[in-house]
């Protein structure tokens, strides 16, 4: 398994096991400098959202992974984690469809995440 992979596996396990859903992996490496991939996730409330995010830090943290920034919060309805390489997205169903990041970059190639 190469290393993006391991990365990939590693947030989108984190997301799964606090219960994110709709959880959907973006390869903009064709079209963005910004990173290879996208991950995005959806929770169901402020709570799960932090949950979510909490558990993403600690398990990348725990696999070696060092975060680059963090933006927005779950009051918000929106978590930017990045990793250098992927970019996680942690949205509330208001904000995901507010954002609809898989219309912008629906060029992207997009998988579901399947565990």
């Amino acid at each position: 398994m190469t290393e993006l992979n391991n990365m990939i596996n590693t947030c989108c396990e984190a997301l799964s096991d606090k219960k994110g859903f709709d959880i959907k992996i973006l390869d903009v490496t064709k079209l963005s400098t910004i990173c290879d991939d996208f991950i995005i996730a959806s929770g169901s409330n402020k709570s799960q959202l932090d949950a979510l995010c909490d558990s993403v830090e600690e398990a990348m943290g725990r696999a070696g992974y060092i975060m680059r920034n963090r933006e927005g919060q779950s009051a918000s309805g929106w978590i930017l984690l990045d990793y250098y390489d992927i970019v996680v997205h942690i949205f509330s169903d208001e904000m995901r469809e507010f954002y609809n990041i898989e219309h912008t970059w629906r060029d992207a190639v997009s998988r579901d995440f399947e565990k």
